[in-house]
């Protein structure tokens, strides 16, 4: 079970030669990845942005009004205003 010994790096495995791979790679010369970050960048953000707030707020309105909803409950039933409305219920039945 156990290993054959070394057999070489990655990419040197002493294997056979692969055919029909082809690789491409670009000069880190020839990239700009920051060109024009701040002048272009920011005019894209708010563009790209702005085009898709009527999808994203109503989700962020539903979110903020589920969880206002959500405390202002946790906060009255935890008053006493709150014991007492649910004391009264329990005797109701």
């Amino acid at each position: 079970m156990g290993g054959h010994g070394y057999s070489g790096w990655w990419g040197r495995m002493g294997g056979p030669k692969h055919r029909g791979i082809v690789t491409y790679q670009l000069s880190p010369y020839e990239m700009k990845t920051n060109a024009h970050l701040i002048s272009k960048g920011t005019h894209n953000f708010f563009r790209r942005t702005s085009s898709q707030l009527g999808y994203i707020l109503p989700g962020i309105f539903l979110f903020w009004a589920v969880t206002h909803f959500g405390k202002k409950k946790h906060e009255w039933l935890n008053s006493k205003a709150g014991h007492a409305a649910q004391h009264e219920h329990e005797h109701e039945h």
